[in-house]
């Protein structure tokens, strides 16, 4: 493969450096795509929050952490006025590289891949060839039937959504060519680690939403719905389950002592992954991950699979994931193990725990097989025709 000028587009990492997980996911691709020997540049379009001091910390940060893995000179971090419209270049202050230097690498690229439609017209138009990288399918597609989701700006469109060309596979197509794609793992970032023993909990790290979108329930993107489901978990099981989510000491839900009564341990996912090598910690003090998807996924049948759940099975964690349809593209029941309902998801936690050695095995040989860089990126990037 010849060597490509790649431009990754994004406006979200500046904002939350508490966000271990989400930093791990785009970074994974950007040592992905440096492994294989391309021409990678991250541009990070960063709405002002207002507060100069504040800008500037965040900023800092941002190039702080992106040195750490040697990627500081890859990165241009474009500053957005606060309440601005549409950013055109000359309205932005650039950080990492000069405007010049930005317009240079934006005309010349072979692709921009622009995940979840962050960079907008105009400065869209500097790129020849623009890929829609959705991470959130039928989340997206079924936005873009009421508002303009920005599809029509681009050339390719990559999904995460395993299922997307499949005739029972319910996500609207909006009469583009959706490509699949499998979650990327960077595998020098996660090496199999020993058994936590029986007493680590089954673990995840969400985002605790509860806020609907559409009126149709099974549309919902709520987190909390999803995990919900399951509450009886840790009683009926009588082992260890813990959720680290962001839900505040003062929610005035009562979430928190509704899980806590259901025996869920619950961890501030800020404290325990706030960053990347701690997100990979709290990874391999677990036993497992147990992944409920936003409802959306799984009416749809999208084949969704949380790039986390990738995370967990190259460090040699079984994941219990509720079904969305990803076993019609990744072999399910070693390692990755799938459940439609409670008496099911009960049946999986005991055949994890019963076979903690086999299905650990599993587990990394399918991240191996199926979610290695080398391997998906190639296939991401034959996609887009490069």
């Amino acid at each position: 493969m010849s060597r490509l000028r790649i431009v990754l587009g994004n406006s979200s990492l500046t904002h939350y450096p508490e966000g271990g997980g989400l930093w791990t996911l785009f970074l994974q691709y950007l040592l992905g795509l440096r492994d294989l020997g391309h021409d990678v540049f991250w541009v990070e379009l960063f709405g002002s929050t207002g507060d100069t001091d504040r800008n500037q910390r965040l900023i800092n940060i941002f190039f702080e952490r992106m040195r750490e893995y040697a990627l500081q000179d890859r990165c241009i971090l474009l500053l957005k006025p606060k309440n601005a419209g549409p950013a055109a270049l000359e309205t932005l202050t650039a950080y990492g590289r000069s405007l010049t230097e930005f317009r240079k690498i934006a005309t010349s690229a072979d692709l921009l891949w622009n995940f979840a439609n962050a960079i907008k017209p105009p400065l869209l138009s500097l790129f020849t060839k623009r890929v829609l990288v959705d991470l959130d399918p039928g989340h997206l597609q079924v936005s873009a039937l009421s508002w303009d989701m920005g599809q029509n700006d681009h050339d390719v469109f990559l999904s995460v959504g395993s299922k997307l060309r499949d005739t029972d596979c319910n996500v609207p197509a909006l009469g583009l060519t959706w490509q699949p794609f499998l979650p990327v793992v960077y595998l020098p970032m996660w090496e199999p680690a020993p058994d936590p023993g029986l007493h680590a909990p089954f673990t995840s790290v969400t985002q605790w939403n509860w806020k609907e979108v559409w009126d149709d329930p099974t549309l919902s993107i709520s987190k909390r719905s999803a995990y919900l489901r399951y509450i009886d978990l840790p009683e009926r099981t009588q082992r260890s389950f813990e959720l680290a989510a962001n839900i505040h000491p003062n929610d005035q839900t009562g979430d928190r002592e509704l899980l806590r009564s259901h025996g869920w341990n619950l961890a501030d996912p800020h404290e325990i992954a706030g960053s990347p090598s701690k997100y990979q910690e709290y990874i391999r003090r677990s036993r497992a991950e147990l992944s409920c998807p936003k409802p959306i996924f799984r009416h749809l049948m999208t084949g969704w699979l949380s790039d986390r759940s990738a995370c967990y099975l190259a460090s040699g964690r079984p994941v219990l994931a509720e079904d969305t349809g990803f076993g019609d593209h990744v072999p399910v029941g070693n390692g990755l193990v799938v459940f439609r309902n409670i008496e099911e998801a009960l049946a999986g936690v005991a055949e994890i725990d019963g076979n903690y050695a086999h299905h650990s095995r599993a587990a990394r040989e399918l991240a191996e097989r199926f979610f290695d860089s080398r391997r998906c990126l190639k296939e991401m990037l034959a996609d887009c025709g490069a």
